[in-house]
C-alpha cells in the first residue's frame, strides 16, 4: 500500500465533511443512543473490509486494495434549523444528493476518477445504500457503501 490507511481514511471524511452542514462530523462512530437531537443530521465513516488482489496473480506484482467503507448518516426526525418544515425524507434526499456530488470526480465527467486530492487511485458510491426511515420512531439513518482504490 502506497499511502498509509490513515491518511486515505482522513482524505474520505474531509470530502463527505464538506458535502453537506453537519451538526456533528466525525471519523470516530459513538454509540448512536448517546447521540442527541441537536447533534444531527451527523457523519460518521465505518471501515468494515479490505480487499487485496495482486494483477496478474504474479507473486511478484503489486498489490491493490480495495477499502470499503460506510457513510453512516444519522437523522432525527424532521426539519433542519435552515427549514423546519421539511420531512425526514426531504433532508435524506438533500444529504444524498450532497455527498454524491461531493464523491464526483474533478473534473466531472467520463474517464475521470475521484482520487482523493491525488491520494488514490479511485474512489466512489457503489452498492446498496441503506435507509432506515423513522417510522416508529424519530430516528434515521443511512449507509452509503464507498468503495477506495488504492494502488494499481
Amino acid at each position: 500500500m502506497q499511502v498509509p490507511r490513515a491518511q486515505v481514511s482522513g482524505a474520505l471524511f474531509t470530502v463527505l465533511q464538506n458535502a453537506y452542514s453537519w451538526a456533528l462530523a466525525d471519523p470516530r462512530l459513538p454509540v448512536p443512543a448517546k447521540l442527541g437531537a441537536n447533534q444531527q443530521p451527523a457523519l460518521f465513516l465505518v471501515k468494515p473490509d479490505e480487499d487485496w488482489t495482486q494483477q496478474g496473480g504474479n507473486r511478484m506484482a503489486m498489490t491493490s486494495y480495495t477499502l470499503q467503507y460506510y457513510a453512516l448518516v444519522m437523522v432525527r426526525g424532521a426539519g433542519t434549523p435552515e427549514d423546519p418544515d421539511a420531512t425526514c425524507e426531504n433532508v435524506i434526499d438533500s444529504i444524498l444528493d450532497a455527498i454524491d456530488t461531493a464523491m464526483m470526480p474533478s473534473p466531472p465527467g467520463l474517464g475521470f476518477k475521484q482520487t482523493l486530492g491525488g491520494l488514490v487511485t479511485n474512489a466512489w458510491i457503489e452498492g446498496r445504500v441503506t435507509i432506515d426511515t423513522p417510522v416508529l420512531f424519530q430516528q434515521a439513518a443511512i449507509w452509503i457503501p464507498i468503495k477506495v482504490l488504492v494502488g494499481m
